[in-house]
């Protein structure tokens, strides 16, 4: 597999989600999601839709990181290895405006 590091993917407006990528046509066999060390507010991951009040098409929700040790991480893999996840399909919002969350995603 071949990792291609999208690096932070930012929350301008806590409470405005945005997409991990704006290209539909981008797809990964494992999608994995980090939080960043020394952000203060909670990281919330699902679909279009999302809202981190009702939590209404949250997949998860991280808990606001520790300054120091192993970052939380969720990964998203395809049943069969395929590039069948579109990565356009999965969605950030953050609790404090302009954090976020580490992206990485693979291909086979």
């Amino acid at each position: 597999m071949q990792p291609t590091f999208l690096g932070i993917v930012t929350v301008a407006t806590a409470g405005a989600p945005v997409p991990l990528t704006t290209d539909a046509a981008l797809r990964a066999s494992t999608i994995l999601i980090a939080t960043v060390p020394d952000f203060t507010g909670n990281i919330f991951l699902g679909g279009v839709g999302l809202n981190q009040t009702t939590l209404a098409k949250v997949m998860i929700k991280f808990n606001a990181p520790s300054a120091a040790g192993i970052p939380d991480h969720f990964l998203l893999q395809s049943e069969d290895g395929s590039n069948s996840l579109r990565i356009s399909d999965y969605w950030l919002d953050a609790s404090v405006s302009g954090e976020g969350a580490l992206v990485t995603y693979f291909q086979t």
